[in-house]
């Protein structure tokens, strides 16, 4: 939670982007010379041969493609049955009303060799977001390549400072390198869009009780948020994230490092924007079975940015999922305290959601859960003991002497439920002999119902309880 950042020099001098365009003085008037823009490692435009050069690392073993844009000829559904990813760069509408869409618009633009077009783009970004480090440095490219010089990566520090406009904001948010892999990610987002009608493996049997769920793929820097309703799940909107410093696999306290799994988001957190942005919300991490593993660590949130970034390279956190503060104040908004999941991958399993409906459930386990049920409503205190594994000491109903007092109170019938509602079942990650349940117990007696959850495990075929406790 702690994720400090490299603050700018105030006494810094930045040249604005009226000084560095009037000291171009070989400018080319719109026109683009054929040179790499080096320092995003992504694009270049060679306008007179009408082809564009790419260079996008994919984490999934994509080589660098070469490819012509594509021609008046080509019908729009060859082009979409047969797309390369430059063609879905330059066939996808963009939202250009946000500060991520206004980058990728620039880039389009590039890509269908509209120079000026992309840097009227990206100057109007930079006055809109001027704390945008990636928008600062692809301005400054624009502005070198107009003046036919090199991109600001092949240049000397000095260069670079005085043509990318915004240098102090680069440096706070990281290295060029930091920057051309936010630049990879962002682009790959948008031509790696999920398939169409397909959901997260983890979401399938997501009851639709649960409003909410939020997918990270870190491998792709990228926050899902699904909405559910009538029709079932559906994609409302996805987000650059950036997460720690040393990747994934957290395993305990300082190691910098996001964990994997599924957790709960908290209740929102405001009064430390200076810190951590337009919101935070906590996550249940270590979660039930972190712990069981002997993981550690603390204060993994969901946070904004703070003051004087707009965003930060892809793995630059001590753990923490961090968004602009725009796209964390729009989730923050929507999402339910202690009953929207966060399911952290890295690498998201899509698969068609069709299967939602046909996916067979686990046979054991739903067995298992009934007569859980079923023993809980009874208050059948024999057949309930059996659920639970011995010796647990976490958990306000499962640790030993809790349950030992609980079960005595059953047995006289004197702790009756009038329902239990389950609202989700999620499977931890590459281990389905875990999973998480969220219900509700709402007791005859009156007073508000109970939120709870249970942590299950399967050994030897036989499914038991671990933990299971109300969520604060």
């Amino acid at each position: 939670m702690n994720d400090a950042q490299q603050v700018p020099d105030p006494n810094a001098k930045v040249k604005r982007p009226g000084q560095v365009r009037a000291a171009a003085a070989l400018a080319m008037g719109g026109t683009v010379k054929p040179v790499l823009l080096a320092s995003l490692g992504l694009v270049a435009v060679l306008g007179a041969v009408g082809y564009v050069f790419a260079k996008v690392d994919f984490k999934a073993g994509s080589p660098a493609l070469n490819f012509p844009l594509p021609t008046s000829d080509s019908s729009p559904t060859q082009a979409m049955s047969k797309s390369s990813p430059a063609q879905r760069l330059l066939q996808t509408d963009i939202d250009g009303q946000t500060p991520e869409g206004q980058l990728i618009l620039a880039y389009q633009h590039l890509a269908r060799g509209d120079e000026a077009q992309a840097f009227s783009t990206a100057e109007q970004l930079v006055k809109r977001q001027p704390d945008f480090a990636l928008a600062q440095l692809l301005h400054g490219d624009l502005l070198l390549a107009r003046s036919g010089l090199a991109g600001a990566a092949a240049l000397g520090p000095e260069a670079t400072a005085s043509a990318a406009n915004g240098a102090a904001a680069a440096a706070a948010a990281g290295s060029i390198e930091g920057l051309r892999a936010e630049a990879k990610l962002r682009l790959a987002a948008l031509v790696e869009r999920p398939p169409q009608n397909a959901l997260p493996r983890q979401l399938l049997n997501l009851s639709p009780a649960v409003r909410h769920a939020v997918v990270v793929d870190t491998s792709h820097a990228r926050l899902y948020l699904f909405e559910n309703g009538s029709d079932g799940l559906k994609l409302l909107r996805d987000s650059y994230v950036s997460i720690g410093k040393l990747g994934t696999g957290k395993l305990q306290e300082g190691d910098q490092r996001t964990p994997l799994g599924i957790y709960h988001v908290g209740v929102r957190r405001d009064e430390a924007a200076a810190r951590y942005g337009a919101a935070a919300l906590p996550l249940n991490y270590p979660s039930e079975y972190d712990r069981l593993l002997g993981r550690g660590g603390s204060s993994i949130w969901l946070h904004g940015e703070r003051a004087g970034n707009y965003a930060r390279g892809p793995q630059s956190t001590d753990g923490c999922i961090v968004l602009s503060n725009d796209e964390m104040r729009a989730l923050a908004d929507v999402v339910a305290a202690r009953e929207t999941p966060v399911v952290i991958v890295e690498n998201i399993d899509w698969v068609d959601r069709k299967l939602a409906v046909k996916s067979p459930l686990d046979t054991g386990f739903e067995r298992a859960y009934q007569a859980w049920q079923q023993a809980r409503l009874s208050q059948d205190a024999t057949s309930l003991r059996g659920f639970y594994e011995t010796g647990l000491e976490r958990g306000s109903d499962s640790a030993a002497a809790r349950l030992d007092a609980n079960l005595a109170h059953m047995a006289k019938q004197e702790l009756p439920v009038q329902s239990l509602e389950r609202l989700s079942l999620l499977p931890w990650p590459d281990q389905p002999s875990v999973k998480i349940v969220t219900y509700r117990e709402l007791s005859p007696n009156g007073g508000a119902p109970k939120l709870k959850r249970q942590y299950w495990r399967e050994k030897d075929g036989h499914w038991t309880i671990f933990f299971d406790g109300l969520v604060s």
